[in-house]
């Protein structure tokens, strides 16, 4: 299994912007963040270590994938990305130019398509994700052989903010009735599909800010004449950057209820779950 793995980062200091990309007091903070997401993933699906404690030596062990490439696409030299940390990771820097930064994520699909005869899952994640379950990739292939691959499977985000409703927050929650349902509508599929004893709804938010294409899915979705639009019709930029090209040909599926944190990953900010909701 060789995955290809696209973190797309875009950070410029703008005073008085309290956005995480711009905001000229978290500096510090979205470079730590950044280095956490790719140290996420090259500590749980890299190579690892054991003690052996009766011969008093480590032993290395391989990773869990065969192969995990690692890019990061920035826009000119708007970003935080450290090139010393970057090259202890193995990560290759992808230097994009846009005029709008919002629009960076969709220099994925070049970077996609380009590779697509050398990976067998292609991600793509914003900036802030991190993953901790080993078994993450496994679970998406799991899905792809159970439910065939006209259907996707995105994680859950969540938060973890000792301030917030509760420790843990899911904080993709489903969108007002209609927002997707010209997408929705177009691919009619099951309600709900179950694998084993886990239950995964049609997603009323597909969004997760994160997207894995099998290399069968990659070639399909190269083949739709939408492939290289710039489309922003889901919320906005960022937004159908990460979404909108695998909602407009998969149904899209997230783990539901209490098995939420079957597929999750973890929004390393706590702004969704500091909202005052009037609701609450």
């Amino acid at each position: 299994m060789r995955v290809l793995l696209a973190i797309v980062h875009f950070y410029r200091a703008e005073e008085g912007s309290t956005h995480s990309s711009t905001d000229a007091h978290r500096r510090d903070q979205r470079a730590a963040v950044l280095r956490q997401v790719i140290d996420s993933w090259r500590g749980i699906f890299g190579a690892t270590t054991a003690i052996n404690i009766e011969h008093k030596r480590f032993e290395r062990l391989r990773g869990s994938v065969d192969g995990l490439d690692i890019c990061v696409l920035t826009n000119g030299t708007d970003h935080l990305l450290d090139e010393e940390h970057a090259k202890a990771r193995g990560v290759r820097h992808v230097r994009v130019q846009v005029d709008n930064p919002r629009m960076l994520g969709f220099a994925t699909r070049r970077l996609f398509a380009e590779a697509r005869n050398a990976y067998d899952l292609f991600c793509f994640s914003e900036d802030d994700l991190r993953v901790a379950d080993p078994g993450f990739v496994a679970k998406i292939m799991a899905f792809q052989d159970a439910f065939g691959p006209r259907r996707m499977l995105m994680p859950n985000r969540f938060e973890w903010n000792a301030g917030g409703p509760t420790l843990k927050t899911w904080i993709d929650g489903d969108l007002r009735p209609g927002v997707i349902a010209r997408w929705r509508d177009a691919l009619p599929d099951e309600p709900f599909l179950r694998l084993g004893r886990t239950e995964f709804r049609r997603a009323l938010n597909p969004h997760s800010g994160f997207h894995a294409l099998t290399a069968l899915q990659l070639a399909h979705w190269m083949r739709q004449p939408h492939f290289a639009d710039a489309d922003c019709g889901f919320i906005g930029p960022l937004e159908s950057a990460a979404t909108l090209g695998p909602l407009k040909i998969f149904p899209i599926y997230k783990a539901f209820g209490t098995d939420m944190g079957f597929l999750e990953i973890e929004h390393l900010d706590t702004r969704f779950s500091s909202m005052r909701l009037p609701g609450a």
